[in-house]
């Protein structure tokens, strides 16, 4: 690593951290947390795959559209519950 690296690594730190001090801390946390889920969850597809080289951004892609799949499932109350138009109510 030269000088010049070590430098621009500390400026990143740094301007991490007042981000995470400023008032509107909560989105940036989770904007974090979500890249983090996705990189984990990128893995796991690449593992899935077999250990296949040069699919990184589709690994991505497929994780991140999975993990927001997942999400807007859980905002929208569709967990473990199922209504339809009918009235039922029920666990499928």
């Amino acid at each position: 690593m030269n000088k010049y690296s070590s430098k621009s690594k500390g400026k990143e730190i740094l301007a991490a951290q007042r981000i995470l001090d400023a008032p509107h801390s909560e989105p940036v946390i989770a904007a974090m947390l979500m890249h983090e889920d996705i990189a984990k969850h990128a893995y796991e597809i690449y593992l899935e795959a077999g250990r296949r080289q040069g699919q990184s951004e589709q690994n991505w892609l497929q994780a991140e559209r999975e993990l927001k799949n997942q999400q807007n499932w859980r905002q929208a109350g569709r967990d473990a519950t199922h209504r339809d138009p009918a009235g039922f109510t029920g666990d499928y």
